[in-house]
């Protein structure tokens, strides 16, 4: 499930408890490495008190362990299609900061979407990190940014485009890579005849920049839920630039 996000590039998928296992290197006098267990320990900690509880998690590793990747599904901002949900990641090798990722799960066909942002840690790894106080702050600043996203999200669902430029968006998806080709079939059929999809899709969902990258990313895994109504105008727009 969310594990297959994070396990790439040679990570390696390891359980929360697994993480107690793994010692960072010897501090020096300017830096100080933080246990990845106890930094997830921390994270738990300030989501709990806050009253945001974790639906799941899934955590990876690289490098023998200097490198954590994790995702924390929660149970807040939930409206039934999608949910707030925490990205993490870190290293004990000196590459990189403490960073938090802000992201919403998307229930109907198990996709991540990202903020492109990224919360760091105000203190690396040093002797005065006070870790508690930082992902405090850090937590405050990942709750604005989920407000955010989600804002977004209902700017995209309202947003309307017209088949050609779904066509055009299609295209670019694909020649950047950002979808392969062999999704580019099931991808457009969700969008354009969902009744033709596998599964078929009775309720065709909105033409709009909110369905289309949806649509995209679903069609990668076959499995899809109609977000709304496609309006008759829209329909026959299509056939006619068909």
């Amino acid at each position: 499930m969310i594990g297959r996000l994070i396990a790439h590039s040679g990570a390696v998928k390891v359980t929360r408890q697994e993480l107690e296992r793994i010692e960072p290197p010897a501090a020096t006098r300017s830096w100080k490495p933080v246990r990845h267990v106890d930094l997830v320990t921390v994270i738990r900690t300030e989501l709990e008190q806050r009253g945001l509880a974790i639906r799941e998690e899934a955590y990876a590793i690289q490098r023998d362990g200097a490198i954590l990747f994790g995702v924390l599904d929660l149970a807040w901002r939930g409206n039934g299609e999608f949910a707030a949900a925490l990205g993490l990641r870190t290293a004990n090798d000196k590459t990189m900061a403490i960073q938090i990722a802000v992201g919403m799960r998307i229930f109907v066909c198990d996709n991540l979407i990202f903020s492109g942002d990224l919360i760091a840690l105000r203190r690396k790894h040093t002797g005065k990190l006070d870790l508690r106080a930082e992902i405090a702050r850090a937590i405050d600043r990942y709750q604005n940014g989920v407000l955010a996203l989600e804002h977004g999200i209902e700017r995209l669902r309202e947003s309307r485009i017209c088949d050609r430029t779904a066509k055009e968006m299609f295209f670019d998806v694909s020649a950047k890579a950002m979808l392969p080709v062999r999704f580019f079939r099931p991808a457009a059929t969700l969008y354009f005849d969902p009744r033709r999809a596998t599964p078929p899709t009775s309720n065709p969902g909105p033409c709009g920049v909110y369905t289309m990258p949806s649509r995209a990313r679903c069609g990668r895994c076959h499995r899809h839920r109609p977000f709304g109504r496609r309006s008759s105008s829209e329909s026959s727009s299509a056939s006619d630039q068909s």
